[in-house]
């Protein structure tokens, strides 16, 4: 797939190869505040440049690409009055931050009343500089919560 993107230095518009993939759970997977969603497989219909070890759950991305990453985490939380939130993280287990185009998940708990499960979440990381590799780290997340089959990465890597 291709775009026409504009390059902002010459305001000319020039074809940009795109690739879209999915990233997803073969299972549901019982996780805690601090544990990291193992996703383990990789959906493309042309190979892209990034990769996933699923031994350590590390999505590693080509420096000269540009990404567009939302992860869609769907979760049944093991106490219904408990808040969460998701982070995407660079190999050394720091969070990445706004400034550096990672978009945290939140959802906080706010009323007295027992409720149902939580609704999907989203967080992204955008950049045209990435970090070599990320993962998705459950910053707080009440023990014993299921992430569901269901949780995704989609990401939109583009020619730079």
């Amino acid at each position: 797939m291709t775009y026409k993107l504009n390059n902002i230095t010459s305001n000319i518009y020039q074809p940009v190869g795109t690739k879209m993939i999915e990233i997803t759970l073969s299972a549901s997977q019982v996780l805690s505040a601090g544990g990291i969603v193992a996703f383990d497989t990789l959906s493309c219909e042309i190979t892209p440049a990034l990769s996933l070890n699923t031994s350590t759950c590390e999505i590693t991305l080509a420096s000269n690409k540009s990404y567009y990453i939302e992860a869609s985490i769907d979760v049944n939380r093991s106490s219904t009055t408990s808040s969460l939130e998701f982070a995407w993280i660079d190999s050394a287990g720091t969070v990445i931050p706004i400034s550096d185009g990672g978009f945290d998940s939140h959802w906080l708990w706010h009323s007295t009343s027992t409720i149902g499960p939580s609704s999907t979440n989203v967080a992204n990381y955008i950049t045209n500089s990435p970090t070599s590799a990320i993962r998705l780290k459950a910053i707080t997340l009440n023990a014993n919560s299921t992430i569901l089959q269901g949780t995704r990465v989609f990401i939109i890597e583009v020619d730079q």
